[in-house]
């Protein structure tokens, strides 16, 4: 399109015309008139047009198929208010981070899209960051999941519940004697896009007892359990912190590590106020190994976004309980 066809659909407020016009850009490669889309549109404000949304889809699709310099561009801008996910992730889940890298200032942002290459298993352990926020190894844990992250498309994010598998009916026990601790907060920290920004809830308990006593704090009538490998607790904690739920923001799965990582430091008793963050990765996979995980339900697998967790500490004599749904 020339540059008048967009003045006259900026001009006319025209958000269909402006989508379909990302839509041609895309399928020509006229990157372009992509960036004129994407930092145009979100000034029609000043005329009483509300075109950002034209312009959120423009960096998303700038982020997600242009060429590399135009996707660390859109990175950096950081502008896009209520896109399907960060543009960070958005940008890691289809380049290399030796793709991306010469492309992106120093800072938090060139930080995270490292991160994120590292969440989907590229070891960046010789890479030096500037500014970091999230301050993990740049490169996975034997005792953490690889994955390739969620699959993001033009319109979607792919990112369903991970399958539950089969749990076993187990004996409802008396509830465990409720304790105050920390690590109830964090455990529902995983979950909290789901219950700020979307239509969920969550609850959770700590208890001197068993998981399964644990559990039963919560009220359920009845009780089936399955018991997880350490992996993938970590890989089902990682996921709920990245995803937004049925209508929240994705955190991405940079964040989703984070989280993770900071729950599982805190359960294992690994950080604390004098602690230095990260905890050395060796160390937090054996203490994360020595506890037990497990999947549980009231009978029924719930609907939705959800995370039913339990963690008990054998040595301390301590278990948890998380309860986190979502529904569309």
């Amino acid at each position: 399109m020339s540059g008048s066809g967009l003045d006259d659909l900026l001009a006319q407020g025209d958000l269909d015309g402006l989508l379909r016009l990302v839509d041609d850009a895309c399928d020509t490669a006229d990157w372009a008139t992509l960036e004129q889309v994407a930092g145009r549109a979100r000034l029609a404000v000043e005329r009483g047009h509300q075109l950002w949304p034209a312009a959120d889809h423009a960096e998303h699709r700038l982020a997600l198929q242009a060429p590399a310099d135009h996707a660390a561009r859109a990175v950096a801008r950081d502008t896009t208010r209520f896109g399907l996910a960060p543009l960070a992730e958005v940008a890691a889940s289809t380049r290399t981070w030796v793709d991306l890298a010469p492309h992106l200032p120093d800072g938090p942002l060139r930080a995270t899209v490292a991160h994120e290459r590292v969440a989907r298993g590229e070891d960046l352990s010789d890479v030096d960051l500037v500014d970091d926020p999230l301050g993990l190894p740049l490169r996975l844990g034997a005792w953490e999941p690889a994955c390739d992250g969620p699959a993001i498309g033009p319109y979607a994010v792919d990112d369903p519940v991970p399958p539950t598998g089969r749990l076993e009916p187990a004996t409802l026990p008396d509830p465990g004697t409720p304790v105050d601790d920390p690590g109830v907060e964090v455990l529902r920290d995983l979950v909290r896009t789901w219950t700020t920004e979307s239509d969920g809830t969550s609850s959770g308990v700590c208890v001197r007892g068993t998981a399964a006593e644990a559990v039963a704090a919560l009220g359920p009538s009845e009780l089936r359990l399955r018991r997880l490998h350490p992996d993938e607790a970590i890989g089902r904690m990682a996921w709920a912190a990245a995803s937004g739920g049925a209508h929240g923001r994705r955190r991405g799965a940079a964040r989703g590590r984070f989280e993770a990582w900071w729950c599982a430091a805190t359960l294992t008793g690994l950080l604390d106020d004098e602690s230095p963050w990260p905890p050395d990765g060796d160390e937090l996979g054996d203490a994360v190994a020595e506890l037990a995980w497990w999947l549980w339900d009231d009978g029924t697998t719930p609907l939705g976004w959800h995370l039913l967790l339990a963690v008990e500490d054998p040595d301390d004599g301590l278990a948890w309980a998380l309860r986190a749904v979502d529904r569309d």
